[in-house]
């Protein structure tokens, strides 16, 4: 017997016997039963097999499919069919040779009830749960189920209905039916008690009548979860947004309303706090900052809290702050809004107002009658736009009352300018260009527009926006435009239509200590000749980028500190070529020239340096030495060079760029610029037209067209060759090339007016298009000549292709016959100017005190240098630049050597080589005694003693206490001792002469801790300037190479210090007045003693006035042995 739901069936047969070696077969075959039971192919599948038994194999199994009622389950109950073996080989068929299989349904075909889901899932204000059962098997009779409830966390009778474990709870299926529900209530109350669960339950139910048996299936329980999300007390805004006006003064009060809402459980006290965040709109600006805690108490649902809102004097369309909400502080309530946006709305009358009329365009010199004003502006002359609110408007009569009505304050007007090119020779008009090119000192957002925005056949226009008392901001309104005058003008080129810029002129000066202005200072002054439209700008650095360098950018202020680009408050020297004075110039000035309120303050000083009468730009400044070098880039030519026998000098060179510059749409960045090279210099001894914008373009009659635009005219400054760049535009499909490829035709540059110059033309840069593509062109002249003025021929190759071929490289067209071009420029090379030179004084000095050795106050230097010195006292020289001749720390006076000198007979040293006197420095007969006891070049050549007396001597960078000295740029200084100066006889004169430089601060070795050995004596003889002192006074000597001073010294047969305020006299008058009677005897003798040494002395010196004198000269490290007397 099988079940219906086996899927297969075995049965085995047997093979018994006592031989088994022998193969054999049965065939096993299913015979229907009568009366017929189980169908074939309905409740099994036929099986008809033979089986096979090898030697000494006993059993054989068979499978038989049983079919499962198709998926249709019926309980049909008990069926049979028959299984039969026959015709068996080498054996026999015993019994039994037939069974019975026996397929039973009873118990696999009941149906059987279980839940769909293991667990359902609802919110608890849902209300109704159903739980869906399943029923499988025999649906063809009625089935009942119990589906009762069992408590877990949800709770009976308080979170759900509570359904029984008994047949009043019971779900029905009637035949035929495979789901049915089981439905629970469920309790929505306010409370918020989290997720919830209980179980459903399915049972047995008591067999009724009309109810057939069922089993339980394997899934006879589920789980419910009831969800109570809404139940959860939630905080937050009532509204997202808020939309306030702003008051319209201060006493006016405005608020904002905001309402907090709290849903869900509210049985619970909640606390959240409120604060106010700054957006566009700024706190104790536009609104009153707040920062507040919100209390939910029981059963609360709602607060309301106010901002105010303020009233500032600014005007825009709409500003917003937001609102924020913390976490609830009990962990009570979740917060589903925390934010709120706050918009603050200007009134809508604030904003619309508008002028009466478009704005008009003319010259600033018909700004007093507007109706008489020309249609075309004349060049060289700022515009103005007038507005219809403006009084000197022709129709303001008709529009006063209308831009009084709207509150309009025309000084409070904004203005924008926008600019467009020439129209071209083919009538073909460029578009209007915002102009983005400001410069520093001219801006474009004001009610006038300087001359150098705009040049001969631009057109012009210019919008307003009218703005009221309260500064509200209203329309722009757009003025016609306007052409500039191609023939009128306030400084016209010498002919039309030329192009270039003519030399400019500068000088370079010392003021000298007369001036009372600027004493001891370089003056520069630069004439510039001055063109409609023309902006000059100088300076010590190379100029380029000028759409960079004209504007208010940091790199302007921090590359020409010596430039005219700087305006007052951006000059970092001691004055600019830029002044606050604004002066009128001289001959009639043009209306409204000199109005700051118009013009600007920034643009009046620039142009105060303009003449219009002489149409002359004039620029001047002074500098002081060191700005020169350490500021304007100033580098130092000749650094130490002779200048004749008795001086030396110092020569700077200072270089200078000017660029004549002009405004051009066309051109790249906006500016077209012709650029000038020169160099000022100086030393000291020590003891340009207009500019076309519109381009040039080919002759009347060509066929194939194009233009030429000139963007810069150089003067190469290495070899002083001309250097012109241009853009071409080509008005055909094509491009122009350099050569054809069989190089018969060239293109080239030529000029009838220069017929000794050949050019060099290079192709910078194309464009990679046929259409009309922009090519970037130079040519350099082969030689360098003076004047490059006159007509050039620029020859170009235009090479065309047709519609359908494409750019490639190489380039695939056709060269036709080449194109002339005629370029007018008008350019001179500009002479250098010519270097000025002036003397610069100094002074020596020697001290006796270190602290004013050292210090810094000249006038304490002065007093305490005529000082004397006696035995062991140090001698501290110092050598100084005239305080009124200052030249900043750019340069440093440097001691070089100090000589020490003795004349013969009274002979008093001089530096004075053209009558062969050279002081300290040479050996001479008239010398008794000489020695070099410093030499910063060469240590070792120096007298370190004399008669074995130490010298000591010290310059003022090896005194590590001296660094006080060594700081001060325009003082150097050394110190000795003076013992051995008192190794001679008494009563004579000593005298010092010192080698100096003053250098450069790079050529200079102050302060390096090492001194160089290269220079040699006569480099540092050439850079010395002599002053000679006699023993009492300093008189001036001649020009000369080195400094004489006389020491004055002090011996023991003078007076001599014995403590503050003493003096003794000499030994003997001591003795003598001491003298006793018990010492008679002795003093007798010790003046006999003296006598005697005084016959001897006298009778050595006239020994010493007989015979010739020779002076020896001290070789190095040999000690001095000078000649007794």
């Amino acid at each position: 017997m099988v079940d219906e739901n086996t899927d297969i069936c075995q049965v085995t047969v047997k093979r018994a016997g006592s031989d088994l070696t022998r193969p054999s077969s049965v065939i096993i075959r299913s015979k229907k039963t009568n009366p017929v039971s189980a169908k074939a192919n309905m409740d099994y599948i036929p099986v008809s097999k033979t089986l096979y038994f090898s030697p000494g194999v006993r059993t054989q199994t068979v499978n038989i499919v049983i079919l499962d009622d198709l998926g249709q389950p019926v309980r049909e109950g008990p069926e049979y069919f028959e299984l039969a073996l026959a015709l068996p080989i080498n054996a026999r068929v015993a019994v039994p040779e037939r069974t019975f299989v026996v397929i039973n349904d009873t118990h696999s075909d009941l149906p059987r009830i279980q839940f769909k889901v293991p667990l359902y899932t609802i919110d608890e204000e849902d209300g109704m749960l159903s739980a869906i059962l399943v029923r499988s098997g025999d649906l063809s009779q009625r089935s009942a189920v119990r589906c009762y409830t069992r408590q877990m966390t949800a709770k009976a009778g308080v979170d759900y209905y509570e359904r029984s474990n008994s047949d009043d709870d019971i779900v029905t299926f009637e035949a035929g039916e495979r789901t049915q529900e089981c439905r629970v209530a469920i309790v929505d109350d306010s409370l918020y008690e989290g997720n919830e669960e209980f179980r459903l339950v399915l049972g047995q139910p008591e067999l009724q009548h009309s109810v057939g048996k069922s089993l339980i299936g394997k899934r006879s329980r589920t789980t419910i979860r009831i969800a109570d999300n809404n139940d959860r007390s939630g905080i937050g805004f009532e509204q997202k947004r808020h939309f306030v006006n702003e008051p319209s003064d201060e006493d006016e009060g405005s608020f904002v309303k905001l309402v907090v809402v709290r849903n869900g459980d509210t049985s619970r006290t909640s606390q959240v706090r409120l604060y106010t965040k700054d957006g566009s709109a700024k706190a104790d600006m536009d609104f009153a900052p707040l920062s507040k805690v919100l209390t939910f108490g029981k059963n609360v649902t709602r607060l309301q809290v106010k901002i105010k809102i303020l009233h500032d004097e600014k005007r825009e369309m709409r500003e917003a702050f937001t609102v924020h909400l913390t976490k609830d502080r009990n962990r009570v309530a979740l917060i589903e809004s925390d934010k709120v946006i706050v918009y603050i709305q200007e009134n809508l009358y604030r904003t619309g107002v508008t002028f009466p009329l478009t704005p008009t365009v003319v010259s600033l010199k018909d700004y007093d009658d507007i109706s008489k004003a020309k249609a075309e502006p004349i060049q060289g002359y700022p515009l103005i736009c007038v507005t219809a609110c403006d009084p000197k408007h022709p129709r303001y009569p008709e529009t006063g009352s209308l831009c009084s009505r709207q509150s309009i304050d025309n000084t409070k007007t904004w203005y924008s300018w926008e600019v467009a090119a020439a129209t071209g020779p083919d009538a073909v008009t460029n578009d209007f260009r915002s102009i983005d090119s400001q410069t520093f000192f001219a801006s474009t957002s004001m009610i006038t527009l300087d001359s150098i925005y705009f040049g001969p056949g631009s057109r012009v226009r210019c919008t307003s926006r009218a703005i009221t008392y309260q500064n509200y901001k209203g329309l722009g309104s757009t003025s016609d435009p306007v052409t500039i005058s191609r023939k009128e003008g306030l400084c016209l080129p010498q002919q039309m239509g030329d192009i270039g810029s003519e030399s400019f002129s500068a000088q370079i000066t010392y003021t000298g200590l007369e001036s009372t202005t600027h004493p001891n200072m370089i003056r520069i002054r630069i004439l510039v000749p001055h063109i409609d439209g023309m902006l000059p700008a100088l300076s010590t650095k190379s100029l380029s980028n000028f759409e960079i360098t004209l504007t208010a950018d940091a790199s302007r202020r921090g590359q020409h500190l010596c430039s005219n680009l700087l305006d007052t408050h951006e000059v970092q020297t001691k004055s600019g070529f830029l002044t606050d004075h604004v002066t009128r110039m001289s001959g009639g000035t043009e209306p409204y020239q000199y109005s700051s309120e118009l013009r600007g303050k920034s643009t009046l000083r620039f142009y105060h340096n303009l003449n219009l009468e002489s149409c002359m730009w004039t620029f001047e400044n002074y500098y002081t030495m060191s700005e020169l070098v350490q500021e304007c880039g100033g580098k130092i030519a000749t650094d130490g060079q002779v200048h004749d026998l008795t001086r030396s000098h110092l020569s700077v060179r200072v270089p200078l760029y000017v660029s004549y510059i002009y405004h051009s749409p066309s051109a790249l960045g906006g500016w077209m610029h012709f650029d000038h090279s020169s160099y000022l210099k100086m030393s000291f001894t020590y003891d340009t037209a207009v500019l076309w914008k519109d381009g040039i373009g080919t002759p009347e009659g060509s066929v194939l067209k194009g233009y030429l635009y000139p963007t810069g005219v150089v003067i190469r400054p290495q070899d002083k060759r001309l250097v012109v760049t241009f853009r071409t535009v080509a008005r055909f499909r094509g491009t122009f090339i350099l050569a054809r490829e069989d190089q018969n035709i060239l293109s080239m540059v030529m000029s009838p007016d220069q017929p000794n110059l050949s050019f060099q033309l290079k192709l910078l840069r194309s464009a990679p298009t046929y259409n009309s593509p922009e090519q970037m062109w130079q040519f350099v002249s082969e030689f360098s000549v003076r004047d490059y003025s006159g007509t050039y021929y620029v020859k170009l190759i235009p090479c065309t292709v047709t519609q359908n071929v494409k750019y490639s490289v190489p380039l695939k067209c056709n060269p036709r016959m080449p194109i002339t071009f005629t370029l007018p420029i008008r350019f001179q090379q500009t002479s250098d100017p010519d270097a000025v030179e002036f003397n610069i004084r100094t002074q020596f000095f020697l001290l006796a005190r270190r602290d004013v050795w050292l210090s810094n106050e000249t006038n304490k230097v002065m007093e305490q240098s005529d000082a004397a010195f006696s035995l062991g006292s140090i001698i501290y020289g110092r050598i100084m630049v005239d305080p009124q001749q200052s030249l900043g720390s750019a340069y440093h006076v440097s001691v070089e050597k100090i000589f020490v000198c003795s004349g013969l007979d009274g002979y008093i040293p001089q530096y004075s080589p053209d009558n062969e006197e050279y002081g300290c420095l040479a050996d001479s007969k008239l010398l008794s005694y000489r020695f070099k006891i410093l030499d910063r070049g060469a240590p070792h050549m120096i007298t370190r003693k004399f008669r074995n007396v130490p010298f000591a001597a010290t310059l003022a960078i090896d005194d590590e206490n001296a660094h006080v000295l060594v700081e001060q740029s325009n003082s150097d200084g050394f110190r000795f001792d003076s013992s051995p100066l008192f190794q001679v006889a008494s009563g004579r004169q000593w005298y010092l002469h010192a080698i100096y430089t003053i250098r450069s601060f790079r050529s200079s070795t102050r302060g390096i801790g090492k001194r160089s050995t290269v220079i040699g004596e006569s480099s540092h003889m050439v850079h010395s300037l002599s002053k000679r002192s006699a023993t009492k006074s300093a008189k001036d000597s001649p020009q000369g190479a080195a400094l004489v001073r006389s020491i004055k010294l002090v011996y023991n047969d003078d007076i001599t210090d014995n403590g503050p305020g003493g003096i003794r006299r000499d030994a003997s008058d001591d003795g003598s007045s001491s003298l006793s009677m018990k010492w008679v005897l002795i003093v007798v003798i010790t003046v006999c003693f003296i006598l005697l040494v005084a016959v001897i002395v006298l009778m050595m010196l006239y020994r010493r006035k007989s015979r010739p004198v020779t002076t020896k000269v001290v070789e190095p490290g040999e000690q001095m042995q000078g000649t007794e007397v």
